[in-house]
């Protein structure tokens, strides 16, 4: 599989989402469609956040100074904490009963991070 030229926010967003609908169809299996929307509302709790970011961090137009580089990361990391407390605020009222289910999925999501940055080193990608 050749994934030079996919940017990584797309790679990292399509993995996240793969591993989100996966864990969803497990805990659907396992312990039901309550348990699968608390899964699938984690992996929301983990891509979400992520697009919100990339496109306030990365849809940035050229030839701009650091500063306002550093500015616009700064801004988008404290929009993506805010945006990812609510959502956690939200799946803890909605889905308390799974609620395992909805943190497993998150910890699976964030794992593809450092899976992704593995395969990169490994194939140069």
């Amino acid at each position: 599989m050749n994934l030079r030229g996919v940017s990584p926010v797309w790679l990292l967003c399509g993995a996240q989402s793969l591993v989100a609908a996966i864990a969803g169809l497990v805990a659907w299996v396992v312990a039901g469609a309550a348990a699968a929307g608390a899964a699938l509302f984690g992996g929301a709790i983990v891509v979400l956040p992520g697009l919100w970011f990339a496109r306030k961090a990365l849809s940035r137009p050229g030839a701009l100074e650091a500063k306002q580089i550093l500015g616009a990361f700064y801004k988008a990391e404290a929009g993506k904490l805010l945006l990812t407390t609510l959502l956690f605020f939200i799946g803890a009222s909605v889905f308390g009963k799974h609620f395992a289910a909805l943190m497993l999925t998150c910890i699976a999501c964030l794992a593809m991070n450092w899976l992704l940055l593995a395969v990169a080193k490994n194939t140069g990608v």
